[in-house]
């Protein structure tokens, strides 16, 4: 499954490299100009899914979900807009089809097991951020292994895969910390991201990993 991606700052789509939120541009994107025309053209194209990262949620300077909100009129939203606690999780169920609970808005865990505990599981979906070969995390006191524990225990069934570094440079070779999670969570299907690429697309299929997040190639046109 290729779930295209969209940065959203501004009410505009933006793109950039290696995370860099600040010196990401207008996207330019063959599927369109705006962030409605983007997804009308996706969904015509046959994509079933759309992931959607608010960045002045994440970065804590604006809010773009009622934009967000008619893109998954169009087509069903994934959305990482900084979940910290249940509350967030209650303000989006008018926004998004699926939550993202990303490590990267971690502030506590115990915040994360009420909401798997409370809130279908099948509307969740964990985001393992890696950024230099470390996890990507609010709480720095939370590690690698808490979180993989706290899946082992739950129902959720996917798990995105995320490489910050690699981001928009289309290259996507596994890390060690990411060998090791994937070495070691069972019984969910992983979603790869970062610099996907259509050989790496090929690398993972062979290792039985299907589900990608995949943003400059597609929009770029070359997938």
């Amino acid at each position: 499954m290729i779930i295209p991606v969209v940065d959203i700052k501004d009410n505009e789509c933006v793109s950039g490299k290696s995370g860099n939120r600040k010196s990401y541009k207008k996207l330019r994107s063959v599927y369109g100009e705006s962030p409605l025309e983007i997804a009308e053209n996706l969904k015509k194209a046959g994509y079933e899914l759309l992931y959607v990262a608010d960045l002045d949620r994440l970065e804590k300077t604006g809010d773009n979900s009622e934009l967000i909100s008619r893109i998954n009129g169009i087509i069903p939203v994934l959305l990482d807009n900084a979940i910290e606690n249940a509350n967030d999780v209650d303000n989006n169920q008018e926004i998004s089809t699926y939550d993202i609970l990303a490590t990267e808005s971690l502030m506590n865990l115990d915040d994360f097991e009420r909401i798997i505990g409370e809130y279908p599981n099948d509307r969740l979906v964990v985001s393992m951020d890696i950024k230099d070969e470390r996890l990507l995390i609010a709480n720095d006191e939370i590690g690698v292994d808490d979180i993989i524990e706290l899946i082992d225990n739950s129902d959720i069934g996917y798990v995105i895969l995320l490489n910050v570094s690699r981001v928009g440079t289309k290259s996507s070779d596994k890390s060690p910390l990411e060998e090791y999670i994937l070495e070691r969570i069972k019984n969910v299907e992983f979603i790869m991201a970062g610099g996907i690429t259509r050989e790496a697309i090929k690398r993972y299929n062979n290792q039985n990993i299907n589900s990608f997040l995949v943003g400059t190639l597609l929009h770029e046109g070359k997938l």
